[in-house]
């Protein structure tokens, strides 16, 4: 956002409620799993291509060239999937996302 017309936005900023250099853990929760596990014809409990899917899905996030890379670890249960990030940046830009 640096040298855009957006730049003034940072003048509205509040300060940082993170403290730096410090992991973010973000919890993503499957709203509406069970509607999308019946429409795909997931086996219960666990079947194989839900699983390959999340663990996909884990694995992209991680490796995120759009996210610098600053995902350290991913972790799935059930329907819900928690990410550690290394945050060192300002905390307006990862919390406004």
């Amino acid at each position: 956002m640096a040298l855009s017309k957006y730049s003034y936005v940072r003048a509205f900023e509040q300060p940082d409620g993170l403290l730096p250099s410090t992991f973010l853990v973000i919890r993503i929760d499957g709203k509406g799993f069970h509607g999308f596990s019946k429409a795909h014809n997931f086996v219960k409990p666990n079947d194989n291509n839900a699983l390959d899917l999340m663990n996909e899905a884990a694995k992209r996030t991680m490796q995120g060239r759009e996210l610098n890379g600053e995902c350290v670890m991913a972790f799935g249960e059930s329907d819900e999937y928690s990410d550690a990030w290394w945050q060192t940046g300002r905390g307006a830009g990862v919390l406004s996302g």
